[in-house]
């Protein structure tokens, strides 16, 4: 009789969790159909931009050719993203594409797609409870998961980019290295989902090193208990991150090293190391620790010598490659890779919003250490909430995969409080405090009240194209434009234009040909326009720079033109628009 009254009390906490994954899941859907544009990429310009890649491919341009040909001068940009997030794209569009045209399936795909993403990152935080906890710990860990991810933006209908995947992977990852067991096949998952992070984007190199050194510093400490789970982890992250390079990368760049894309640095990183660990395991698990730490330290010498010889700019700073003027005026107009504490316009809320719940669960974490209670699963939290909050002082946008991580954390301490209160009859809700402190929204609303926060303008560049600006821009035909780097994607997304500047690094001639254009006297830049075979400049009204070149470069050519001021060189393609967001959108005339 007990027995069953247990089962069905399990059976009633799956059954909330059910409904709570569904919840969020639904967030997701509704935010998507409460912003109107179903069909349409997210507000993001990478996500104008993926979509524009994806559409490239589907036209036939080849599968290793991620040249972007319409973006910065010379013939194009050799972009740095994966295809990997491409895949389920087109996968759906194939589907759709069996009823409908193919541009009404690629539409249908965007907006399904991200949605199904979230059910990743579900999936990995069920994962993360089979191997730590019970069902109570399923349910309060996706109560948790719904302030952290209700209505998430990496997850709403048109959001393409390639972050809703590395969230999802970093997940499933995370919830599968957390078996204590060190079962083979959470091994062998955890080993698959590192690989696919590292040929998906850069953002999480840091946490898959970390990670990897937690699996090799696991095996070091425990030895032949954990023997057959060490060797799997190590030989499916190395044939992982094989398969990926060998079928992302084409066969003329297998020598090449790029430090912010899958490349043989890549390759050679977690190779050496999955395969040097793997070895370890297999030889090494019966001598004591001194001799597994000594192997450790040989696959770490080796994996250095790696990067010494094939890579040594990788251990630099990426920034080093950007001109001053790139990095203070262009690199700082970004957003997400500004520090925390750079955020302009007082944005306070938000540190707290992004930062609180990691925080909390960090604190969590140390303290479970000295606790001892499961000092395993507090050393990864604590490693990898550490490394969160520090790259979220260095680029806001690490604060999505902080949030992620202090789910688990929180989610402990509010079934612990719970079960406290349980025990002792009294303080039945003693487990709302960690639920309150857990959630984003409550961290930000008190200092959101004391210091209120200015609206975010966020896809505000899509204004400068209104009706009249658009009907400019597709009555001329097809040419280089240089305008501001926020446009640059939508006018990629939307129109058959080249632009000069946009949003990404690797374009560095575009960005800083443009840069140099704003800051010269207006009768210097015809010139420099030749060069870069630019045909129009667009204006838009609102962006950001005119106010940055108007304090730097008071008599250059973009003061100038927000003042008012439009050279002779420049003509109206159609007549100016008489609102002031709208674009303005000259042809450059060419001097003799």
């Amino acid at each position: 009789m007990d027995r069953a009254i247990t089962r069905s009390k399990f059976g009633v906490a799956r059954l909330w969790a059910l409904g709570l994954a569904g919840v969020i899941f639904l967030s997701v859907v509704a935010m998507s159909f409460m912003r109107g544009q179903l069909g349409q990429p997210g507000p993001d310009g990478d996500d104008a931009v993926r979509l524009v890649q994806i559409r490239d491919l589907l036209g036939g341009q080849g599968w290793f050719d991620l040249h972007q040909y319409r973006l910065g001068p010379n013939g194009g940009t050799l972009m740095h993203w994966s295809r990997i997030p491409d895949i389920p794209i087109i996968m759906l569009t194939g589907v759709f594409d069996v009823f409908l045209p193919q541009d009404t399936a690629l539409a249908w795909a965007i907006t399904a797609w991200p949605p199904i993403s979230i059910l990743i990152v579900l999936a990995g935080l069920a994962l993360a409870v089979r191997n730590i906890g019970d069902d109570k710990l399923l349910i309060f860990t996706f109560i948790v998961a719904l302030f952290v991810l209700f209505g998430h933006f990496r997850f709403q209908a048109g959001a393409i980019d390639h972050h809703n995947l590395q969230i999802g992977f970093l997940a499933v990852a995370v919830g599968a290295s957390l078996d204590g067991q060190v079962s083979r096949r959470n091994m062998a998952l955890s080993g698959v989902m590192l690989a696919l992070s590292v040929a998906v984007g850069a953002e999480l190199y840091p946490f898959v090193a970390v990670l990897c050194a937690f699996h090799a510093v696991d095996w070091a400490w425990r030895g032949a208990k954990i023997r057959g789970g060490t060797m799997t982890f190590g030989a499916v992250l190395a044939g992982a991150i094989a398969v990926c390079f060998f079928g992302m990368v084409p066969q003329a760049a297998w020598g090449r090293v790029y430090c912010d894309a899958l490349s043989l640095i890549s390759l050679l990183a977690l190779a050496t190391g999955g395969v040097g660990l793997a070895l370890c395991a297999a030889l090494l698990s019966g001598y004591n620790r001194v001799i597994r730490f000594a192997g450790l330290g040989a696959i770490g010498i080796a994996c250095g010598l790696a990067f010494l010889i094939q890579g040594p700019q990788c251990l630099g700073n990426p920034l080093d490659v950007l001109t001053v003027d790139m990095r203070e005026i262009w690199l700082g107009s970004i957003t997400e890779a500004r520090p925390m504490f750079a955020q302009r316009g007082g944005r306070w809320p938000f540190v707290a919003y992004a930062m609180g719940p990691s925080l909390v669960a960090l604190g969590l974490s140390v303290f479970g250490l000295f606790r001892r209670r499961d000092i395993r699963r507090d050393m990864m939290f604590t490693l990898l909430l550490s490394l969160g909050l520090i790259l979220m002082l260095y680029q806001v946008r690490f604060y999505v995969f902080g949030s992620l991580l202090a789910i688990i954390p929180c989610a402990v301490w509010a079934r612990d409080a719970f079960d406290a209160g349980r025990r002792e009859g009294g303080q039945r809700a003693g487990y709302l405090l960690p639920l309150a402190l857990s959630s984003p929204a409550l961290w930000a609303l008190p200092v959101m009240l004391v210091l209120p926060s200015p609206a975010l303008n966020i896809g505000g560049e899509r204004s400068c194209l209104s009706g009249a600006t658009r009907a400019a821009v597709d009555s001329a035909p097809p040419g280089m434009i240089l305008s501001d780097s926020n446009i640059g994607s939508v006018l990629l997304e939307t129109t058959p234009h080249s632009v000069m500047y946009a949003n990404y690094h690797r374009d560095i001639a575009g960005i800083a040909a443009s840069l140099e254009a704003f800051g010269l006297p207006p009768d210097q830049v015809p010139a420099l326009l030749a060069e870069n075979q630019v045909d129009y400049v667009l204006f838009c009204p609102n962006a950001g720079e005119n106010e940055t070149f108007q304090k730097i470069r008071p008599d250059g050519f973009l003061a100038r033109l927000t003042a008012g001021e439009v050279p002779d060189w420049l003509q109206p393609v159609e007549p100016l628009p008489e609102d002031g967001s709208s674009g303005r959108f000259y042809r450059v005339i060419p001097q003799n």
